[in-house]
């Protein structure tokens, strides 16, 4: 029993089975002694292994998960040990005592026997050669303790276990070797769960390779559709004549046949992995970003003659939000994708529905309604099921996706829960609400013809074919640009020209991009001027999450389109200019009401030391939120702003707020020598307003001030 504890001690009722046999076997060798006393040779002994019948029977119900019956065992062991004393102590009657223990072997028994046959039912098993010979060991000893006291008429009630007697000496034996009988099924007991446990694993892993091979069979072929489309339509454009609206409808169906297969790479991707890490949350329209993705699915709901429609209440599209946008864009691209799919007439909704703002929060609940199909309840059963569609003749292109489980899983992963109802020949509505906090108005429009952003822009990418792509986009979009295709001619370039903005490929021929950043962009110095956009076909969260803590501005994976670019290199500048911009340092009122509080020499010895020591603090700070000790940084951060609002630096408190919350929930990254650089400014200007207090007839104040 030890070793079989040792081999499957994580099975239920194996520690109970290996008391049982502890105890039992204690027992036995104190009934072995007869030098011993009474209480040594036969009460404790028969309380022992009472007590390892009791963990027996709970073993059992355990091991075959069925309800635990505890009252006979209170019942008799409140009834029984006290007589079992009364017959040994007062009135010494071995007959007593073999009919008391004969309760206790008889009813642990029994629980056994109860046990495996309600467990057999609960498990919808089979009894099989370890099931037969368990039960065959505890009718047998049953039968032996039976026989025992059927015998007893053959005693008198001064007769012990050494008493000669062909009864006793049968008893004595079959005692000796039916536990071991009973603890040789235990273990077989166990080693038949296990191997049923590995036949079960073995059987799911078949079925989901099976699975994952059909959906990879089917994947082939999807991918090789849009593939089609886009050769197809390309070869068309150079066919058809200059019609521009011909060629618009051309160029929106490569558009979307390729933004269909990166989305496709993406879900793949992820479902893969089975994770999802957490990313950068961006203030985003959420009113926009619907529309953007109503405007590219329009093309799959004319196809059906589908009103695709969206219906908002309680925000504009204005209001931004603080969301995941990636992770938002691919659930509600999914959702409503295969809402089209599976809608053959009708209508798909989008209703976007928000509470009041609460806090500076705001929560969002979105809703798909379809007027397709509905879903029965075994396809609801089956609905989050890995690598498993409810139509596998269906093709995936059609609802960009790879099955719901995706979107359960990203919805997890930011808090949100997902719910659907469904009625079969009505449709179906997927919900799911998301608490944003709301986020500071950020408006983009595509680039027109002729508004161009006044940026120098220097572009590091070696592919042919990216280069014509950023020429075509940098050509319509920036007054200036260059592109160079490694990271040597990128260094050349920065220390002939001042660029306002430098977009950067991760993988290039003499380096990667994020490392070269990390050392040598650094080393040039422009490392604070020049803001970086990465650029990469890596489409893994964490790159992202380790561009924004490098430094760098955002992060665009391919493929990129025009607007998408255009945003981002707007947003990245106006966040410099508003950086660089000019604000009032110092707030003159509040300086004077401290400085005619304190006295001249005292504030002048505090604003001498003061730069020195808010750059010593940023210091720690950056310190500790290098090492991820988020609290303490904080509460640092607090106690200086609060100090700054005191002397009027009101410039360095908004931004050391400003980095308070930053730290708390953006992975941005953070120019720490710029907040030491306005803590400089600020004590600077102090001085001077200090110096401007002094009556230029006060020889003291001015030696003060100059000590």
């Amino acid at each position: 029993m030890v070793v079989n504890w040792l081999l499957n001690r994580g099975m239920p009722g194996i520690r109970d089975w290996l008391l049982f046999a502890v105890l039992t076997g204690f027992g036995c060798s104190l009934l072995a002694a007869n030098t011993l006393p009474l209480t040594w040779s036969i009460f404790i002994p028969n309380v022992a292994m009472f007590l390892g019948l009791f963990y027996l029977a709970r073993g059992v119900e355990l091991f075959f998960e069925t309800p635990a019956l505890r009252w006979p065992w209170y019942l008799l062991a409140l009834i029984s040990v006290p007589a079992f004393g009364f017959y040994l102590y007062v009135d010494y009657n071995f007959i007593a005592r073999v009919v008391i223990n004969y309760l206790f072997w008889a009813l642990a028994l029994v629980m056994c026997l109860r046990a495996l046959i309600l467990g057999q039912d609960r498990l919808s098993q089979h009894f099989s050669a370890a099931h037969w010979a368990f039960a065959l060991s505890c009718l047998c000893m049953l039968m032996v303790f039976t026989v025992r006291l059927v015998m007893v008429g053959g005693f008198s009630a001064a007769d012990t276990l050494a008493t000669v007697n062909w009864v006793n000496k049968f008893f004595s034996i079959s005692v000796s070797v039916m536990p071991l009988l009973l603890c040789f099924s235990l273990c077989l007991l166990c080693n038949s769960r296990r191997e049923k446990e590995l036949a079960t694993l073995q059987r799911k892993a078949e079925q989901n390779a099976q699975a994952k091979e059909r959906f990879l069979t089917l994947l082939s072929h999807e991918l090789r559709t849009p593939l089609n489309a886009i050769v197809g339509h390309a070869e068309s454009l150079k066919k058809v004549p200059r019609e521009p609206g011909k060629h618009k409808q051309l160029c929106d169906t490569i558009v979307h046949a390729a933004m269909s297969m990166s989305d496709l790479a993406n879900q793949v991707l992820l479902q893969a992995k089975g994770e999802h890490t957490q990313q950068h949350k961006s203030s985003v329209s959420v009113v926009r970003l619907s529309e953007e993705l109503l405007r590219l699915l329009q093309p799959l709901a004319n196809a059906k003659a589908l009103d695709l429609q969206l219906e908002v209440s309680g925000i504009t599209p204005e209001d931004s939000h603080q969301v995941e946008q990636d992770t938002l864009a691919l659930v509600l691209r999914n959702l409503l994708s295969n809402a089209i799919k599976y809608t053959d007439s009708g209508s798909v909704t989008l209703c976007i529905e928000a509470e009041a703002e609460r806090m500076g929060k705001q929560t969002l609940r979105f809703l798909i309604n379809d007027t397709g199909k509905g879903l029965s309840q075994e396809q609801l059963d089956k609905l989050f099921t890995p690598f498993v569609g409810n139509d596998s003749s269906s093709s995936i292109n059609e609802s960009a996706g790879v099955g719901l489980v995706l979107c359960k899983q990203l919805l997890n992963s930011i808090d949100a829960e997902f719910e659907v109802q469904s009625e079969q020949g009505k449709g179906t509505t997927f919900s799911f609400s998301v608490v944003a906090e709301l986020g500071e108005q950020q408006q983009a429009e595509a680039p027109k013809s002729g508004e161009l952003l006044p940026l120098s822009v220097l572009v590091v990418e070696d592919s042919a074919i990216n280069i014509a792509v950023m020429n075509d986009y940098l050509a319509e979009m920036v007054t200036q640009y260059r592109i160079v295709r490694t990271l040597e001619e990128a260094e050349v370039a920065l220390l002939e020209h001042h660029y306002g903005l430098m977009i950067l490929d991760m993988r290039l021929p003499d380096g990667n991009g994020l490392q070269w950043y990390k050392s040598d962009f650094q080393k040039l110095g422009c490392n604070s001027e020049v803001p970086v956009i990465a650029l990469t076909g890596d489409s893994e969260p964490q790159l992202r999450r380790d561009c924004l803590r490098a430094g760098m501005q955002e992060c665009l994976t391919k493929p990129v389109t025009p607007r998408q670019l255009y945003t981002t290199m707007q947003r990245v500048s106006k966040a410099k200019a508003s950086r660089l911009e000019c604000k009032s340092l110092v707030d003159q009122a509040r300086f004077m009401a401290c400085v005619e509080q304190q006295e001249p020499q005292v504030l002048a010895t505090k604003l001498m030391y003061l730069a020195d020591r808010f750059e010593y603090e940023i210091a720690q700070i950056k310190g500790l939120a290098e090492l991820n000790i988020i609290d303490l940084a904080s509460e640092k951060l607090s106690y200086i702003e609060q100090e700054a609002l005191q002397l009027g630096m009101v410039n360095f408190a908004e931004l050391t707020q400003a980095i308070a919350q930053q730290l708390r929930f953006s992975d941005e990254y953070i120019d720490w020598d710029a907040l030491a650089g306005v803590a400089r400014q600020s004590v600077e200007r102090l001085m001077e307003l200090h110096n401007q207090v002094i009556q230029p007839g006060d020889p003291q104040a001015e030696k003060d001030l100059t000590a």
